[in-house]
Parts: structure tokens; sequence; C-alpha cells
């Protein structure tokens, strides 16, 4: 082939991955839950080149991160040429959107394509998450679930079948803004809180009450549990020994006020967020359009946009 193209779509842990027992094959302290979403992806091209490159949305990127995971990719799957990836991405850029989630579960699936391979999605999930750890689950449609695992070999994603489940995330953009502080970073910085080991023992036992809220189709279950998750995820930053911080923003604070404001008028409103400011808001698909409705009133130059249980990793025929 002298061209091929993969495209993979976001996705949004519902029960997060926050820390790395091993940061060189980016093996995470938890197991974690996502939802795949329709509204932002990345689509990649690889051809053959004669030194690794990298081009972001037309304009020549440093591709020192990259070139570290295709050298990963060629110690496991045998050597292959540099690579020229030209990478468009519907997302804004490390903002707490997962856009290397997207990225590098694109990248790993046209790059082994493009060698002519045909590997389980497994597999992928696997070989993925040494450029991104979110990655790993971006692979799959709808929900996935990412095991912890013990070692290299044992931590991947698989999809998580579950009912045909009502439910939308509102993605509230309140800044499109590279974050200062890296995920990579932050983890570091938040393992070191005294809150951390509770947070692990939280983060185990939610996993498992979020599957079976999710088999149930109880939507209600399913935000209590995520914006728990998140915001205990968040108050590690903020008690962290080593140099804390936080990703919020004054507009972060007003938007999960109003979120509050919204179950209190019995609407089906939750807010989950990653390293970012960006909030995303669990509800169900009927009352998706009014919450958006009433985001806009409060906060007229906030872009929120309704987003919906996406498909997994495609290819370009």
């Amino acid at each position: 082939m002298t061209k091929t193209t993969a495209t993979a779509h976001t996705n949004i842990a519902l029960i997060k991955y926050w820390g790395k027992k091993d940061a060189q094959l980016n093996l995470p302290t938890t197991s974690s839950l996502s939802l795949t979403l329709d509204e932002f992806y990345t689509t990649t091209t690889v051809e053959n080149s004669n030194i690794d490159q990298l081009i972001i949305n037309g304009q020549m990127a440093d591709p020192t991160r990259v070139h570290h995971f295709l050298d990963a990719l060629r110690a496991e799957l045998g050597d292959f040429s540099p690579l020229l990836i030209s990478s468009q991405n519907y997302v804004p850029t490390a903002a707490g959107l997962a856009s290397s989630a997207s990225a590098f579960a694109a990248l790993t699936a046209a790059t082994t394509r493009h060698l002519g391979l045909d590997l389980p999605l497994t597999t992928l999930s696997r070989l993925a998450r040494r450029g991104s750890g979110s990655a790993t689950r971006s692979l799959f449609g709808g929900f996935a679930l990412w095991q912890a695992g013990t070692n290299d070999q044992t931590s991947y994603a698989n999809a998580l079948p579950t009912p045909n489940i009502p439910i939308s995330l509102l993605v509230v953009e309140i800044s499109g803004l590279q974050k200062k502080i890296s995920s990579s970073e932050g983890m570091l910085r938040a393992m070191t809180s005294p809150n951390y080991e509770q947070w692990v023992h939280d983060a185990n036992w939610q996993i498992t009450a979020m599957q079976a809220a999710l088999q149930a189709s109880d939507l209600t279950r399913v935000g209590q549990l995520a914006e728990d998750n998140a915001l205990a995820m968040h108050a590690l930053n903020l008690s962290a020994k080593d140099r804390r911080f936080t990703y919020f923003t004054p507009q972060t604070i007003q938007v999960l006020d109003l979120v509050k404001k919204l179950r209190q008028a019995c609407l089906i409103a939750y807010a989950t967020l990653d390293a970012g400011p960006n909030v995303k808001i669990i509800t169900h698909s009927d009352q998706a359009a009014y919450i958006q409705a009433q985001l806009h009133q409060e906060l007229p130059k906030l872009r929120v946009t309704i987003a919906h249980p996406g498909p997994g990793v495609s290819y370009e025929q």
C-alpha cells in the first residue's frame, strides 16, 4: 500500500485512569471504563518516508513522541521503514477532550494495516496503550473496559456489551488551548496525594458498580458514579504533596454549579471531567437538547456539543 488511512474517535472515561504503575509501558494503577463519542475523532494517514515525520491539521509538528511510539511498534512487530504521518484532528488538542486517545488509536490502526497486518482489536488496544493510555479504549465503539492488567501482555481494553442505553453527553468546551500541565505530569503529581490509595480503592468498586448500572440501564446511577469518580480524581490534584494544581477555571465551577441546579430541577445531569477544564454532562438523550439550551442561556459564549455513543476504529477503502 502507498498510503493507509484510519479513523478513531475520542472516548470519555466514566471511571477514570489517573496514575501509572509503570510509566514506560503506560500500565495504569486502576482499570477504567469509557464511552466512545461520535462527534470528536482523528483521521490519520501513513505512508513511507525517509524519516518519521508528523503533520497535524496541515502543520508540521514535533515528531518526538510519535517516533518513540513507532520505535516501540518496531521492537514488537519487526523493523519497518520511517513513516510520514498526516493527522486531521477534529477535537481540541491537549485540552482534556481525549485527543491523544483518538490520535494514537488511529495511528496504531493505520500503521499495522499499512504493514499488511490484520490484528485483533485487543492486540491493537494493547499496542496503542504505548502511545497513550486512553488510546487503549478508542479502538472500540460504545462502552469499553480497560483492564489494568499486571504487565504489557495483560493490559488492554475490550468492548463492553450493554443494552441500548439512551445516553448522551453534552461536551462543554471552556477552553481549546493546550493545557499547561500534561496528563502524564498531572498523574505523577496526583499520586503524591495522601488520598491516592483511597481513590484507587474506591475506583475498584466503582468500576464494578458502573458495569452493573449500565446493564440495568440506570442512567442516574451511571451519572452518580461517574461524577463521584471524576470529582475525587480532581481532588487528588488539589491535595498533591508535590506541587498541587487544578485544571479547573472559574467557568468550570460555573458549569458544575449549573449541573447541580439542573439535577435539583429533576433532570438527569451529572458532570465528568478529564485532564482539562472542559466539562462533559451525562444525561438522557431526551433531555440533552433542553440542557443544551439552558447552558446557552446561562453561558452563551461557551460551545456546547451534544455527543452520542460513537463507532470503533474504521479504515478508508
